[in-house]
């Protein structure tokens, strides 16, 4: 049987190289009925040739009477061809090492990424072949939880695995995972409703937490978010000192627990809030809130919980009409005082504002004002969203046991 062990002459290697160059890729490949390769490729005189099929015509060159080696017979990764080129003293390369991608690169979907630079066209997280940087792909009309990205301020991205439990230690929330702990840049890739995928930013990742989701099965389950938080690119000298502490901070405080309060699809406003309290709030030397994204994750969802949908601004004149990528209403989670000025990472600081409500807040000549209702507001709706929560363990349904 045909193998490619067989394979043991440069020169059938360099003949098959030099009949590649005379026709063509397109002519050659034609001429043997052979594909292309997507991933790796021999480099031979500044020349990529496609290395699975390069292999099978040398080896018809080196035994004539055999003809061509079937390609079914081995992989064209490292495994089978790279390391076949590299035992006869020939170069290898991939398309992502020869020509990486760079900051606002466009492709209509993932199978033209892959065209491009190899790799998987479905997981999303990657790495291209023979690129040890990590890339995320993030679809406004996919099936996951994302948030929009925002180059000024850090935003969520959920794990990889539709449905079943998500695993932090396989595939790309693997490598993710990585990235994480090497405090490494990372490519992010964004695809906007009707528009093609777009290399927009470079990101590290803050930090991770274990939330509520869905997945495509219809069944609860914790999901894990990421923490991303866009850089001017991928030398780390130039990014801002914020960004290294935060990194410092999300290692030292990073959560692993799936069946955290924040990861359940049915948890009592209590319990998020002790969750909270029992995670503490530190700070730095300089007085700036340290990272910690399972504490935030918590407090995130209590705040939505406690607004039942609905801005908690008095001020409010009318919700947007539609809803966000998970089917809720669409609000942001605020802190009243900025954690940069002494403000708590705490429920008791945090309102539920829809976009029109968080602009005025922000951005409003009577900014300050609004700020006072609201931490008003906050303080009220806390207190009453406690006392609730207790009323209702205090007054169990019919059947049901204290």
């Amino acid at each position: 049987m045909p193998n490619l062990s067989e394979l043991t002459d440069p020169r059938a290697v360099r003949r098959a190289a030099e009949e590649f160059r005379d026709l063509g890729r397109d002519a050659f490949l034609a001429k043997y009925e052979l594909t292309r390769s997507t991933d790796y490729y021999a480099l031979i005189e500044g020349q990529l040739i496609d290395s699975k099929p390069l292999l099978a015509v040398a080896y018809s060159n080196q035994y004539p009477d055999r003809g061509l080696l079937p390609v079914a017979r081995f992989s064209g990764g490292t495994g089978g061809a790279v390391r076949a080129l590299t035992r006869l003293g020939f170069a290898t390369t991939t398309r992502a090492l020869q020509q990486p991608p760079e900051l606002g690169d466009e492709y209509r979907d993932r199978t033209a990424i892959q065209d491009a630079y190899g790799g998987d066209r479905v997981a999303g997280i990657i790495r291209f072949p023979g690129d040890a940087v990590v890339n995320v792909f993030s679809d406004a009309s996919g099936p996951y939880a994302d948030d929009s990205p925002s180059l000024l301020t850090p935003f969520g991205y959920r794990g990889e695995g539709l449905s079943g439990p998500q695993r932090l230690d396989r595939g790309g929330n693997a490598r993710l995972d990585a990235a994480f702990q090497a405090a490494v840049p990372v490519r992010f890739w964004y695809r906007p409703k009707g528009e093609p995928f777009r290399f927009l930013t470079w990101v590290v990742v803050l930090g991770r937490a274990w939330v509520a989701g869905t997945g495509q099965d219809g069944l609860d389950r914790p999901e894990i978010e990421w923490e991303l938080e866009a850089v001017p690119g991928p030398d780390s000298h130039t990014w801002p000192t914020k960004v290294h502490e935060s990194l410092i901070d999300a290692r030292e405080t990073t959560d692993n627990n799936p069946q955290a309060p924040e990861s359940r699809s049915h948890t009592s406003y209590a319990d998020l809030v002790d969750r909270v309290d029992q995670r503490g709030q530190g700070r730095r030397s300089t007085g700036v809130v340290r990272t910690d994204y399972a504490r935030s994750a918590a407090a995130r969802r209590a705040v939505l919980d406690r607004s039942g949908g609905v801005c908690e601004s008095a001020r409010c004149t009318g919700m947007p009409a539609e809803l966000n990528r998970q089917g809720r209403a669409i609000l942001d989670v605020d802190h009243i005082k900025d954690l940069a000025l002494g403000g708590e990472d705490h429920p008791l600081n945090m309102v539920a504002l829809c976009p029109n409500c968080h602009a005025c807040k922000t951005r409003a000549k009577n900014a300050v004002g609004w700020r006072k209702e609201l931490l008003a507001h906050a303080r009220q709706a806390h207190t009453r969203a406690l006392a609730d929560n207790g009323a209702a363990n205090n007054n169990p349904h019919p059947g049901q046991q204290l």
